[in-house]
């Protein structure tokens, strides 16, 4: 075995690091998967949620650890960690943080995988049980012979309760109890979710894969080669078994209902109106998010025709489109966070598209916004004179996307707009920090802008205020949409 102790030494040796920071460098292993799910949780459901799932998962593996160290031996049966081996690590009552902290990521992971497999509701949970359970078939027995490796000798069971290479039997009775309870919190927080997207998918399924690779040559090179076979059959049986059970219908159906934003400030307001779990799958140019638990989407196509043109092409055809976002004002009468809801669309070749009139009648109904007819133009409108002249049309409001929606096929269509610019207090500067395509301002522009003209930082942020009041308005109006489209479709 003299490469396994070359190794060893080698990925064990420690950085010239301050004390109380040697746990972050020797439990890298741990620490750097937990910041990496911390991360993409927080892209896929917020921070808020992130937050939540990381804090209650790891608050129910500490209260198994300590149950069973401190306590009467639940749910894991009766064990001990040696202080000797963790005498440089992170501890919490005597329970080692960085052991508590792989159980929510491991969970996380576990959860991804099955629902890309297709596994849904409680069958997927209990799935996921069972797999953290495979895991553990092959981690546990590696982990107490950590003294022959990196890890230390950290923990013992009492002599003689070993029945699978040292490991009570008990511990994977509790493993199955905590696998059951963590993979109904990590639904609790993001719902029955299908994978996340490519790149959530991607994480997990690397994450895991490089704690069953670790410890199966481990378990090779520590003579419990067995404990990596039965976890390796123990996991396929679980892939084929999720794989057969899916369901045959679509994974991630389209909601019947899709408020369509231009911008991510629009969006955030816009899911802000419909307050729980919110689940994102990003794509190039298009980012939607769906409400985990009721059949909504927000979708954030990117400024301007084009892009709103290419969204509404993947729109799946039948579905109810609200476009909802602040526009400007070009008739008088019309002030900073006032609602119009949309009957009419002029398009940039001066034709009058008209929009669903049941659609309009039941936004109107529930006091949503006020009568009006939009124009929607290539580039943004902010002069006096190409206001007057929309106003000569018959035209209210101006904005950017909503004629691309109401010109495609298959699709059921209303507008939702809130007044952030009018004649008396037009946009300004502001306009040249957005790109068309783009969900926001865009930072090089940004940066030219201000390099060249500093002087115009005092209207930004006066700008910037009244984007606020007008996106609450917004989150309020797509609030009442959603609580009277919704329920209908």
């Amino acid at each position: 075995m003299p490469y396994l102790s070359s190794l060893i030494r080698l990925i064990s040796r420690q950085p010239d690091l301050p004390h109380w920071l040697l746990p972050l460098a020797g439990r890298w292993y741990s620490f750097l998967p937990w910041l990496v799910v911390a991360t993409i949780s927080w892209r896929l459901c917020g921070w808020r949620r992130a937050a939540l799932l990381l804090v209650g998962g790891w608050a129910i593996a500490f209260a198994a650890e300590l149950g069973s160290t401190a306590g009467p031996g639940v749910p894991f049966g009766v064990y001990h960690y040696r202080s000797a081996g963790l005498a440089s690590d992170w501890r919490i009552l005597g329970v080692p943080l960085f052991d508590s902290l792989s159980f929510t990521w491991l969970a996380f992971c576990v959860y991804i995988l099955l629902g890309y497999l297709g596994s849904r509701g409680y069958r997927r949970v209990l799935l996921g049980a069972v797999a953290m359970v495979a895991l553990d078939i092959v981690v546990d027995p590696v982990a107490l012979r950590g003294e022959q490796w990196f890890l230390g000798s950290i923990y013992a069971y009492p002599p003689g309760s070993g029945v699978w290479f040292g490991v009570s039997f008990l511990n994977y009775i509790g493993w199955l109890v905590v696998g059951v309870l963590l993979q109904l919190w990590v639904r609790a927080c993001l719902g029955d979710i299908r994978g996340g997207g490519k790149v959530v998918l991607a994480v997990s399924g690397a994450l895991l894969l490089g704690v069953f690779l670790q410890s199966t040559i481990l378990a090779v090179l520590l003579g419990v080669a067995p404990a990596a076979l039965a976890s390796a059959g123990l996991v396929i049986v679980l892939g084929v078994v999720a794989w057969w059970s899916r369901p045959r219908a679509a994974d991630f159906p389209s909601s019947p209902l899709i408020l369509a934003c231009a911008l991510s400030s629009e969006g955030r307001a816009a899911r802000a109106a419909l307050p729980g779990p919110w689940l994102r799958s990003p794509g190039r140019g298009l980012a939607r998010w769906r409400h985990a638990t009721q059949a909504v989407e927000v979708w954030e196509t990117g400024m301007g025709p084009a892009a709103a043109g290419a969204a509404a092409a993947a729109a799946p055809s039948g579905s109810t489109v609200v476009v909802v976002g602040v526009a400007g004002a070009c008739a008088v009468g019309w002030t900073l966070g006032e609602t119009g809801v949309c009957e009419a669309v002029l398009t940039a070749d001066m034709r009058l598209v008209g929009l669903d009139p049941t659609l309009a009648a039941r936004l109107l109904d529930a006091q949503v916004g006020r009568r009006c007819r939009i124009a929607t133009v290539g580039a943004v409108a902010d002069g006096a004179e190409e206001r007057r002249s929309l106003v000569e049309l018959g035209v209210q409001l101006v904005e950017m996307e909503t004629a691309a929606w109401a010109e495609m096929p298959g699709l059921t269509v209303a507008g939702v707009r809130v007044v952030l610019d009018t004649p008396d207090h037009p946009l300004g500067a502001a306009v040249q920090l957005l790109r068309l395509g783009g969900r926001g301002p865009d930072w090089e522009l940004t940066v030219r802008l201000l390099i060249r003209h500093p002087s115009v930082v005092g209207e930004l942020v006066r700008t910037g205020g009244r984007q606020r009041l007008a996106l609450r308005a917004l989150q309020v109006a797509a609030a009442r949409a959603v609580a009277c489209l919704a329920p209908q479709l």
